[in-house]
């Protein structure tokens, strides 16, 4: 069997078909992003500094860990986020979702879980009122993090504009006696 020789590609080609395989650009983070190669240093070393943390046992510890987690975002300026914030309690956000909603801890531990979560809201709430994040970014964060949604609660009430409610007979019989025309 003879060889064949390797499909030479431009770097433009490449790109072509990498771009066909992978879908829109939009949803490429790589694509999008205008972060430089030292943002996202600085970033994963903000990110990995909570990494390998083991989860937080006692109310104490969570209390701990989530004091030193806001002086270390208030220190380094960093954002602080709902994904760090987990990171930082040694644990995924599905058991940080858990604890806010009182599943498997304390009162005490549900009710700090809910304080932090109220104070990344508000420094979002702030960055974005300030213009320091994209609306659709907080819009995004909020319904997802938060708790907000897009919701009209409307209540409906039974009224009787007649008064109680009266059978058919006894209502003609009150308006029969009613003079015509």
């Amino acid at each position: 069997m003879p060889r064949t020789k390797p499909l030479e590609l431009t770097d433009e080609q490449l790109t072509d078909i990498v771009r066909k395989r992978r879908g829109s650009k939009s949803a490429s983070v790589e694509a999008t992003a205008s972060a430089t190669k030292d943002d996202i240093k600085e970033i994963a070393s903000n990110v990995l500094y909570w990494y390998g943390r083991k989860c937080v046992k006692t109310d104490d510890e969570c209390a701990e860990r989530l004091n030193e987690f806001f002086e270390r975002v208030n220190q380094t300026g960093e954002i602080p986020t709902v994904e760090k914030m987990c990171l930082a309690l040694g644990t995924v956000r599905q058991v940080v979702w858990q604890w806010e909603n009182g599943q498997g801890c304390s009162q005490n531990r549900t009710d700090m879980i809910k304080k932090a979560k109220e104070i990344l809201a508000a420094l979002d709430a702030e960055l974005v009122s300030r213009g320091k994040i994209p609306q659709v970014t907080y819009i995004f964060r909020a319904k997802n993090f938060f708790g907000m949604k897009d919701q009209t609660d409307l209540v409906v009430a039974p009224a009787n504009p007649l008064g109680d409610s009266q059978d058919p007979e006894s209502i003609v019989e009150k308006y029969a006696e009613l003079p015509e025309g």
